[in-house]
């Protein structure tokens, strides 16, 4: 994706302009200035390029003030953003809306690159953005990736739902930095060197009240070949889109998710290789992610995660699962329970 010209959906540009129009802005001769038509990209798959983009955001922020980030996600709802935003609406718990958000960023904009870990007690979505446009537009991505980040977790969690902390690049100006408290109330780390979201990992597996495993993996599907189509989403967003869909059937393997994907095994496994990674770590990699949702979540039967996640028992499995998180999947569960 590095010599790829980074775009932004649709949907960025919509919320946006709804919210410079809530403020009384003409959004039309902003978008005119800013060379974007809007017509071009509100039906189809053809895509906002970043630098265009980034130009509106100056113009908008010159007509308002900085807090236009936040004021811009007030609008925002699973509809802006296609398929991803009724996959992480659906999302099992928080752990898979993390992972999904991850996963399919690059929906919402390539400029951003998102990660996921966890660590000490907590969980961190945090995002690093090319080396592009102003520190104007780079605050407010920093704002945005956060807000929205924060708005959909309280779409499926609640609208009192808080964040653990919030790290943002930049420290507004006073006459604006209690919006941003007002917004995320929790603490929140100005200046710092990363954008990100801190979550409490208890949290993570608790199940979310509008979990629909079908609807999200269907809503996955759609996103990839969306991506595919519009962002040139890397090959291992694509590999582990393909293992979803695959593993039920029990033949996942390398050979068949290179054909669907038009390589030789060869040609695979080199592309792989230079994005540093391989068919077996991204199998197991999904395989684990899959995995914890699934015992995690109340009533699904060992049988039938292991059908899932295409093992052909419930032995092989349960030592898989073991490896992967250093307990049986019945002690996992408990546990769960017991938090």
């Amino acid at each position: 994706m590095a010599n790829i010209s980074p775009t932004s959906f649709y949907g960025n540009a919509a919320t946006i302009s709804q919210a410079l129009n809530a403020s009384d802005v003409d959004t039309n001769i902003l978008l005119l200035q800013a060379g974007i038509n809007i017509k071009e990209y509100k039906h189809g798959i053809n895509r906002v390029p970043y630098d265009l983009m980034g130009k509106f955001i100056e113009l908008g922020i010159s007509a308002t003030d900085p807090s236009l980030s936040l004021k811009s996600c007030e609008f925002l709802s699973p509809a802006s953003y296609h398929a991803l935003g009724v996959g992480l609406l659906y999302s099992d718990n928080l752990r898979s809306f993390c992972q999904r958000y991850q996963r399919y960023f690059a929906l919402i904009s390539t400029l951003l690159t998102v990660e996921y870990h966890e660590s000490g007690g907590k969980a961190w979505l945090s995002s690093n953005e090319l080396d592009n446009g102003s520190q104007v537009v780079k605050n407010f991505d920093s704002d945005c990736f956060a807000a929205i980040t924060v708005k959909f977790i309280r779409m499926i969690r609640g609208p009192e739902y808080t964040p653990k902390k919030i790290s943002l690049i930049w420290t507004p100006s006073d006459d604006i930095i209690q919006r941003y408290h007002d917004y995320f109330r929790c603490e929140i780390e100005f200046s710092a060197k990363q954008t990100a979201v801190c979550l409490e990992v208890s949290e993570l597996d608790k199940e979310l009240p509008a979990s629909n495993r079908e609807l999200a993996r269907e809503s996955d599907k759609t996103v990839t070949e969306f991506l595919e189509k519009t962002a040139k989403v890397d090959l291992k967003s694509r590999v582990m889109a393909k293992l979803i869909e695959f593993l039920p059937s029990g033949n996942c393997s390398r050979e068949r998710v290179a054909m669907s994907l038009h390589m030789t095994a060869s040609t695979f496994h080199n592309k792989l290789k230079k994005e540093g990674t391989n068919y077996q770590d991204l199998l197991d990699q999904i395989r684990k992610e899959l995995a914890e949702q699934y015992i995690g979540k109340d009533g699904m039967s060992m049988a039938e995660a292991t059908y899932l996640l295409g093992f052909t028992d419930c032995s092989n499995f349960s030592r898989a699962f073991k490896r992967w998180v250093g307990m049986s999947p019945r002690d996992y569960r408990s546990s769960l329970d017991n938090s």
